[in-house]
């Protein structure tokens, strides 16, 4: 997704403006200010402009918004109103060195949500739904068979013009809510009825759809390093006969041959790599045959270790972060690459669902930005405070930092935690209150405040 470098919103409930200007030298932008000022809001509207979620968009009462991006392209979105409902929505969008806007109405006729559906099925963020039976995405077919409407996408409601499809083509927003994490029943199986409040049956929460992710990249990792090693294996003899005359250095060969398996050694060890590789460097000094075969051999296994190293470099940063504040618990994959914990006292697991409240968010977060998020999204955290203990505030923006860093994410936090800022202030884009008669001003601080309950 294009990177945003200003968002300005005009009209915020009647009457506040925004302009924020997003930083340039990192991919974190801090948004600050008082209560009621419309933080919470600034952080829907985006995201609706973005994800072209028109029920967020007619829920918000403001005049227009503006995103404009570091590639030059400007989206601009408002509201049509008829008889005090809003009827649709006037989209505009500007592209390099152009001069005017080039613009498209989309109607408006009311939310879409659909029917809540079977208890088992979950909506998510991107409209989609999610079969906790089957532990798997509903095609929309099968949505609309059970009664489920799923939103249009973005490219479908702006397919008549071909710079906003442009735009919309790769945009991707994450909204986090500062909420503790929801749960649903779930069906041990097929044929089982659904938990109540009478039996026994456990729940899923969305941690759940969060954590399945890294089962089902991990899988996907393995199968490529699969095919690496089976498409190296046939050609082996053919590149062995093609470097035949290939001068290899034996000390460069041999510092290689240590790197490629000390990084082998590590995968292994975090439960990516199955089975441990047992080939040793010749302890006598090799021939010129012996290190063209090596040669091709350490091309290989490099070959194979590298589809699993991105999915590695995130599972680092997920248990660094996760192990440096779970008090007495460390992080470890089962084989089949589940998440799973476990006692540091006695080696005993720790089931996701008995971990407390504020590690569940915790998890939830970062495991899904680090593997659910596609790369390039914009992703906007609402007041990350809520649900943190003092010394994981401190540490919040280092730990979110790196994240973004590792799966290419430009992300937007709304916060008046001094702790989360940590003296990088620099970060930080304060958003002015207007002057208003206090008691308009405590109406509206209600409001918001309502707003992050529901």
């Amino acid at each position: 997704m294009r990177w945003i470098s200003e968002v300005k919103i005009s009209g915020l409930f009647g009457y506040v403006d925004h302009d924020v200007e997003f930083t340039k030298e990192s991919p974190i932008t801090i948004i600050s200010g008082p209560n009621g000022i419309g933080k919470t809001h600034f952080l829907r509207l985006l995201h609706a402009l973005i994800s072209l979620d028109l029920d967020t968009l007619a829920s918000v009462e403001f005049a227009a918004i503006e995103v404009r991006f570091t590639d030059k392209f400007t989206l601009r979105a408002s509201p049509h109103y008829k008889e005090g409902e809003v009827t649709g929505f006037h989209l505009s969008v500007k592209r390099p060195l152009a001069r005017k806007f080039q613009d498209i109405i989309i109607p408006y006729s009311g939310r879409t949500e659909g029917t809540e559906g079977p208890e088992w099925a979950v909506r998510l963020p991107d409209g989609n739904w999610f079969d906790t039976r089957m532990d798997r995405l509903m095609s929309r077919d099968v949505a609309r068979r059970w009664g489920l409407k799923t939103k249009p996408s973005p490219q479908a409601l702006v397919r008549t013009n071909a710079s906003m499809v442009e735009v919309y083509e790769d945009a991707r927003s994450i909204l986090v809510d500062t909420q503790r994490l929801d749960a649903v029943p779930i069906y041990p199986g097929k044929n089982h009825r659904p938990a109540t409040a009478n039996t026994s049956g456990t729940t899923v929460t969305r941690i759940r759809l969060y954590i399945d992710q890294v089962a089902a990249q991990l899988e996907e990792a393995r199968r490529r390093s699969l095919n690496e090693s089976l498409d190296a294996d046939q050609s082996f003899a053919a590149r062995v006969l093609q470097k035949a005359r290939t001068t290899i250095n034996e000390k460069d060969l041999k510092e290689r041959y240590q790197r490629i398996a000390d990084q082998h050694a590590e995968l292994h060890a975090s439960g990516l790599s199955v089975r441990p590789v047992d080939v040793r460097f010749p302890e006598e000094k090799t021939t010129p045959t012996e290190r063209r075969i090596l040669n091709v051999f350490l091309d290989d296994w490099e070959r194979k270790l590298q589809p699993l190293l991105p999915i590695h470099e995130k599972l680092k940063s997920l248990r660094r972060i996760v192990e440096t504040k779970f008090i007495g618990k460390e992080m470890f994959l089962s084989p089949r690459g589940q998440i799973r914990f476990r006692s540091k006292i006695n080696g005993r697991p720790v089931a996701v669902h008995a971990l407390s409240s504020g590690e569940q968010h915790l998890l939830a977060v970062f495991s899904m930005l680090l593997f659910s998020a596609r790369s390039g999204s914009l992703v906007l955290i609402d007041e990350p405070e809520i649900s943190m203990h003092a010394a994981w505030k401190h540490s919040f923006l280092d730990d979110i930092s790196e994240v973004a860093r590792l799966a290419r994410l430009q992300i937007a936090l709304a916060t008046h935690s001094s702790a989360i800022i940590n003296g990088n202030w620099d970060l930080v884009r304060e958003i002015a209150a207007p002057s208003l008669p206090d008691a308009k001003l405590a109406e509206v601080d209600a409001d918001e405040d309502l707003d992050s309950e529901v």
